[in-house]
């Protein structure tokens, strides 16, 4: 379970709105209740929080992915068996979220780690680290408003 920063400069300031709304609590932080909202079958659920992991343990200051707990949620929901139609189906299920993923995405989903992956995590219980509760990148309100995440890895081709 690695992914590749695209971003390495130590976190600015954005807007102080958002402050309001980066909070470990789905009922004020949207993209935090988003992120746990269900999706229509477990394998789309399974690659979901795979990408967050991976976006929150390699994008969020400080956090980490524990890779031991990640080996064995993966090998649990039986990543390794999606093949074919059913990873694709899975793969656009779980994709759709990430389409219009931005800073204040990334954002909003640091500063909620602990709610997802914490040692109650809702998603993952202990599979990263929290961190800071903020992005490693700085914001740059001129930059491109959606950021390219890289694709994930077909299990076994």
């Amino acid at each position: 379970m690695t992914a590749s920063s695209a971003v390495g400069a130590a976190a600015e300031d954005f807007p102080g709105y958002w402050r309001k709304t980066m909070t470990n609590d789905p009922s004020t932080n949207f993209y935090l209740a988003q992120a746990l909202k269900p999706l229509p079958n477990k394998d789309a659920e399974t690659i979901r929080v795979l990408r967050l992991s991976l976006i929150a343990g390699n994008l969020c200051l400080g956090a980490s992915i524990n890779t031991r707990t990640g080996e064995a949620f993966l090998q649990q929901a039986g990543y390794d068996r999606l093949r074919g139609k059913a990873w694709d189906e899975a793969a656009f299920l779980a994709n759709d979220w990430f389409k219009h993923f931005n800073y204040r995405s990334l954002a909003h989903l640091c500063a909620g780690i602990d709610y997802i992956f914490g040692p109650e995590g809702k998603l993952a219980p202990n599979l990263v680290k929290p961190g800071k509760g903020e992005p490693k990148g700085s914001y740059d309100p001129l930059d491109s408003y959606y950021m390219r995440l890289p694709p994930l890895r077909k299990p076994n081709g």
